[in-house]
């Protein structure tokens, strides 16, 4: 039954484009989708060939436009996401509070578990290391570079984060004017690699330092 009613279908079709032979210069759009042979014994004929190549460049036009609508709803959201974050940062009344934003925004926004920020200057309620041999010692692991990305061992974390915060990945960056280090962590140990791009973190690394030195 399935079978006849298909082909009952198949029929009304061909016989509505026949009582309708100008239906598919209305909508020529149609016809690059359509599956038309044109015989020309065991060769494929030089039309049937164009119009293939006109349907996979359709197709591929399809999906690259896809892929354009895609990227920008992402950029979309990450704007959004990164307007809220700078907006938060700016409204934070003390350095505890910057802290706090930083902390909300990434773990509820960005999905990462530790933001931590550690001051080379006394505070009251903050993480901060004044002793310069230890500063010196969180500082060696930059090198020349501005931040890092990736793993460290457990005892090196240790210097980033609170002592009992299980960070399988991070990533940090030096605060301006020599304030302190902003932290990023993550417990897998994949979250953050080595060959990330860190045009991102420095952006937040700015505004975090800009809020903080107003503040301190």
């Amino acid at each position: 039954m399935e079978q006849d009613k298909n082909q009952l279908n198949e029929r009304e079709v061909a016989a509505f484009l026949k009582q309708n032979p100008d239906f598919l210069r209305k909508f020529p759009d149609v016809v690059h989708e359509l599956d038309i042979p044109h015989e020309t014994g065991g060769a494929i004929s030089l039309v049937e060939h164009q119009s293939k190549i006109l349907r996979d460049k359709n197709n591929e036009l399809h999906e690259r436009l896809q892929q354009l609508v895609e990227n920008a709803r992402r950029n979309d959201r990450l704007f959004e996401q990164t307007r809220r974050l700078t907006l938060d940062l700016l409204d934070a009344q003390s350095i505890e509070e910057v802290e706090q934003a930083l902390q909300e925004s990434m773990n509820l926004v960005y999905g990462v578990d530790y933001a931590c920020i550690t001051l080379f200057v006394p505070a009251m309620n903050m993480q901060a290391v004044i002793e310069v041999e230890m500063q010196d010692q969180m500082v060696r692991h930059f090198g020349r570079k501005q931040a890092i990305v990736g793993q460290l061992s457990d005892d090196q974390m240790e210097l980033f984060f609170h002592a009992k915060s299980k960070v399988g990945s991070m990533a940090a960056c030096l605060l301006k004017n020599d304030l302190g280090i902003m932290a990023l962590g993550h417990k897998q140990d994949e979250y953050f690699k080595s060959n990330m791009d860190t045009l991102f973190l420095d952006y937040v690394a700015e505004i975090v330092s800009r809020r903080l030195d107003i503040l301190l």
